[in-house]
């Protein structure tokens, strides 16, 4: 494999962890009743996620 291959594969696990890693802290800020930080997570996720690395699923 390429280096270039390595490095998206790379970048796509990342992204997939970090996609988990937010759904799960969004519930757990829903479950609280957090509701305005669930807001501002999601709203940070959504720019993080729009922007995606140029990686395609």
């Amino acid at each position: 494999m390429s280096s270039e291959v390595l490095e998206n594969l790379l970048k796509k696990d990342i992204y997939e962890d970090t996609w988990e890693w937010w759904k799960a802290h969004l519930y757990f800020l829903r479950e609280d009743k957090d509701f305005h930080e669930a807001e501002a997570v999601f709203k940070e996720f959504s720019m993080y996620r729009s922007r995606s690395c140029g990686i395609d699923s």
